[in-house]
């Protein structure tokens, strides 16, 4: 039972792990996009030292990085660099360990124009990650061109790189759009190397909110859990605080922090989920 660190804006990277750990939470996902605390250029080699120390006396685990470079044709060179940069930063947290997967979104567009663009920018940072030991794995969202789990799956296996590249399955992205659960899982669950959480909600003109998971009432996460764990998922599970929720005025890290371990804890209970160490 993971938590993202991209819902902690203002928090050093120290900062995030010792709340994450302090909360309750098993493991810890670092928001590694340019700019953020948990970026290469942002964790010098000593702050990364000192980190990884953390990391391990605080009994949580690094569950992930979020956020590789979007496909582009016109910046191959320069996301062979950052891909590079986030490797060697992932292999000096992870020390001895086997290195955390990096998830991200792919970016916006349509779908039928965009998909042979992501397929062949996305081959050769696969193979990279690959050699370092990493999985990529790649998060549908609602708003962008790849859109559906059948679309990440098409790139995996236009790719040949099941084990090398998984799916990110968040239902966020799929509620309201007439993606039953049960089909929806069927047919992500062969790929999907991570589990993120949060709420949605339909706006009164058909748009959709994100909220922190189980605030909004009856959105299916014990029955999504349920399935994956049914189907021999065993991965990670991590709570995603929306920019929509963190940006607003008055939010408070430490209370959203411990309404997403309170409501978490209670989601794994009525899916019948163990956690495991």
């Amino acid at each position: 039972m993971g938590f993202g660190t991209y819902g902690l804006p203002g928090y050093s990277v120290p900062e995030a792990i010792r709340l994450v750990a302090k909360t309750g939470f098993d493991s810890i996902e670092l928001a590694a996009m340019p700019g953020y605390h948990g970026s290469p250029e942002k964790l010098t080699k000593p702050v990364r030292i000192e980190v990884r120390k953390l990391i391990e006396e605080s009994g949580i685990k690094l569950g992930a990085l979020m956020g590789f470079p979007r496909p582009d044709p016109s910046k191959m060179r320069e996301n062979k660099d950052r891909m590079e940069k986030l490797l060697e930063l992932n292999l000096n947290l992870s020390g001895k360990k086997k290195p955390p997967l990096i998830q991200s979104v792919l970016g916006g567009g349509r779908w039928d124009e965009k998909k042979t663009v992501f397929r062949d920018c996305l081959g050769p940072l696969v193979e990279l990650a690959s050699k370092a030991g990493t999985q990529l794995s790649i998060k549908p969202h609602r708003s962008h061109a790849m859109s559906r789990p059948e679309q990440a799956v098409w790139l995996i296996e236009q790719l040949n790189a099941k084990g090398k590249l998984s799916l990110t399955f968040d239902y966020s992205h799929f509620a309201f759009r007439e993606m039953a659960v049960k089909k929806t899982v069927a047919i992500a669950l062969p790929h999907t190397g991570y589990v993120v959480v949060k709420d949605a909600v339909r706006q009164q003109n058909g748009g959709i909110d994100f909220l922190l998971p189980g605030t909004a009432g009856g959105f299916p996460h014990a029955q999504v859990l349920k399935a994956f764990s049914r189907g021999g998922y065993h991965g990670e599970v991590c709570c995603e605080i929306s920019s929509m929720v963190w940006r607003k005025k008055g939010y408070d890290p430490q209370a959203a922090t411990k309404t997403c371990f309170r409501n978490m804890k209670r989601m794994f209970a009525e899916a019948e989920i163990e956690r495991k160490p």
